[in-house]
């Protein structure tokens, strides 16, 4: 493992844009390095690296245990790498047993960039596929202290459509909604918004007994 992280790094160093790595750094709030390379270039890269090594071969827990390896890199190239090949996994691939490696990357590294794109994805693909373990562990981190993971509670449910477990939304909704948090009133509105596209008459119906903050309200309504 050691030799193909070290070639990574290597190709992504001999594409790294100095002036591009700056304003990367500045948009992310000075959070994470970055070598400054662009998604496309990024995930051309990341390509290739993946076929050099056959790495779509690996077992299941070679793969978890790269994606880990991946996330404790440095720069945030790596960690987009590793949440690009997670998110690459067939439904077929998704274990049971899954909740505590979730969990562990949601709170490495985090920011909204790498959370929002796990929780919407793999996430989601991990509940739908084992729904009691699922909902389960989403009222643990519904009930934990750290921001990502309660506000992965909010949005893996995103890509769900008419499918959406609306109830237990709305359960956390009323939990959170006074949390003065702007990654978890953003994602109280972002929730509701999505869900209004496959649902509209029952989030105007929500928004008439709920007291929101103007954020999330603002966001919930948009396409009502």
């Amino acid at each position: 493992m050691i030799e193909w992280l070290e070639d990574l790094e290597l190709e992504l160093s001999k594409n790294a844009d100095k002036s591009r790595a700056i304003a990367q750094m500045a948009y992310m709030k000075n959070h994470f390095d970055f070598f400054g390379i662009a998604s496309s270039t990024r995930k051309n890269l990341a390509t290739l690296w993946i076929k050099k090594y056959n790495l779509k071969a690996l077992g299941g827990i070679e793969k978890r245990n790269l994606i880990l390896a991946l996330f404790q890199m440095e720069q945030r190239e790596f960690h987009y790498i590793a949440i690009d090949f997670l998110n690459s996994f067939k439904t077929s691939e998704i274990e049971i047993e899954d909740g505590d490696f979730l969990e562990t990357l949601i709170t490495s590294n985090s920011w909204w960039d790498s959370v929002d794109s796990i929780a919407s994805n793999y996430l989601g693909k991990y509940v739908k596929k084992f729904p009691a373990e699922g909902f389960k562990l989403m009222e643990q981190w519904a009930n934990s202290e750290n921001l990502w993971l309660m506000r992965s509670t909010l949005i893996f449910q995103l890509k769900y459509g008419n499918l959406t477990d609306f109830d237990f939304l709305k359960k956390r909704i009323y939990q959170f909604r006074m949390v003065n948090e702007f990654f978890i009133q953003k994602a109280i509105g972002w929730s509701l918004r999505q869900y209004s596209k496959f649902n509209k008459d029952s989030v105007k119906h929500f928004l008439t007994e709920v007291e929101l903050s103007n954020l999330a309200r603002r966001e919930a309504a948009k396409y009502l």
